[in-house]
């Protein structure tokens, strides 16, 4: 099974990537993520609709369409972990896979937000975006741990 987790952002830190590169080593081996780190656009001389307009495009052309499309954004469903993973386990059980959004600065337009399967919300706290990936990787790591009754989740 293939999950993207495509972020509107800068390219990762040292730290960033050593959180990342430590729950990815501990996910099963016919997991495949692929990390798709897009630039944002913003600039002072644009208006936040012309950033989320330009991001918007970028986004579009790495989603498949046949892909359990999850929208990262703080306006989503609050998901506990077990529902998280009930979530994540059934796009494997139909072998489906998963490409996890999360926006730019200025979020994500309602173009996007309309193409979600589903929005997920992790809190109403916002968060850095390189914080945020680690977050998710986590919590996928996490749903593995729940469905395959492994103690971690506790």
């Amino acid at each position: 099974m293939k999950c993207n987790i495509i972020s509107v952002g800068h390219k990762p830190s040292k730290w960033e990537s050593e959180g990342i590169k430590f729950y990815t080593k501990q996910l099963p081996k016919n997991f495949i993520i692929n990390y798709i780190d897009l630039k944002g656009k913003q600039h002072p001389k644009m208006s936040k609709d012309e950033v989320l307009k330009l991001e918007e495009r970028l986004i579009l052309d790495k989603l498949n369409s046949k892909d359990k499309i999850i929208i990262c954004d703080m306006k989503g469903k609050n998901f506990s972990s077990k529902e998280f993973s009930r979530v994540l386990n059934k796009s494997i059980e139909y072998k489906q896979d998963i490409s996890f959004v999360i926006g730019g600065s200025f979020g994500l337009s309602k173009n996007i937000l309309d193409y979600a399967d589903t929005i997920l919300s992790v809190s109403s706290l916002t968060f850095p975006h390189r914080l945020f990936k680690i977050i998710l990787i986590e919590q996928i790591y996490r749903s593995f741990s729940i469905f395959n009754n492994q103690p971690y989740h506790k």
